[in-house]
């Protein structure tokens, strides 16, 4: 309201202003009433034209001024809008590489971790013993008079049972750091970091009773199987190899054989390190 107030004192101003330079004219130059209302519409016009053309400049300030925040608002829109393509394709590149990594570093068949990566695996947890002055045990496991298996039921038999095993031995594992792998051929081995002799042993042990408790069919026929097991355990000695420990694992596994097979031996890791 006081707006409107003000703007019609305005008007009424710049009549007033008008009118009394019309009034001057005609005493001054002596106009005739017609052409003194002719310059005043020419004042007028141009007093009009002037104003339009400020309100104008105006109008295009206010208009260049905003253009760039919709176009930063434009551009910031479709940052985010790449920046979550690109996460989304890291992701997937991600799990991509994961899903390799383990395609790459287990055995297809059973499930457990190759000889590819035990061999990086032993090395590592070696280190990592001897660094951290912890016991290292491994555990190697063949499965009792495999060839039989395969000679009677067939590979395919002898395929489930390998799955079988694989999945038995697992039961036992209750930590993480406890690894399976299959070596080779119906041959497994378990890494147990920070894990003594006995500790190895009791292990072992378990791993053989559940296996012979293993109901494994095929084709609707019971097959019965046992392994054989050999532990040993790294304690920093000295000159000692992860394949000194490998075969001293090895060694013990061949007593057990030797010995009636369906059971656990355990050999001094130092005894092999010195031949």
């Amino acid at each position: 309201m006081i707006s409107l107030f003000n703007r019609a004192i305005s008007y009424l101003s710049i009549v007033a202003f008008l009118s009394a330079l019309l009034a001057l004219i005609n005493v001054v130059l002596q106009f005739s009433w017609l052409a003194s209302f002719i310059l005043l519409a020419t004042i007028v016009m141009f007093i009009l034209i002037l104003r339009e053309e400020k309100q104008s400049k105006i109008n295009e300030t206010v208009h260049l001024e905003s253009q760039p925040i919709e176009e930063n608002d434009a551009l910031e829109s479709k940052v985010q809008e790449r920046t979550l393509e690109l996460n989304i394709a890291l992701q997937e590149l991600e799990e991509a590489n994961k899903e390799l990594q383990e395609k790459n570093t287990l055995d297809e068949l059973t499930g457990a971790y190759n000889r590819r990566f035990y061999d990086q695996k032993i090395l590592a947890e070696h280190r990592r013993s001897r660094r951290n002055l912890t016991p290292l045990s491994l555990v190697v496991i063949d499965i009792d008079h495999f060839k039989k298996v395969n000679d009677k039921y067939g590979h395919l038999a002898g395929d489930e049972c390998l799955v079988a095993v694989s999945a038995c031995l697992k039961q036992c594992l209750r930590r993480s750091t406890d690894i399976i792998f299959r070596y080779g051929g119906e041959e497994f081995c378990v890494i147990l970091p920070e894990t003594d002799s006995k500790g190895a042993l009791a292990l072992a042990e378990e791993l053989r009773e559940n296996i012979a408790k293993c109901e494994i069919t095929f084709n609707g026929i019971a097959i019965n199987l046992t392994i054989s097991l050999g532990t040993s355990t790294y304690l920093q000695q000295k000159n000692v190899q992860p394949e000194h420990l490998f075969a001293a694992a090895d060694q013990a596994l061949y007593q057990a054989k030797n010995n009636g097979r369906n059971q656990v031996k355990q050999q001094d890791i130092e005894k092999i390190s010195q031949d």
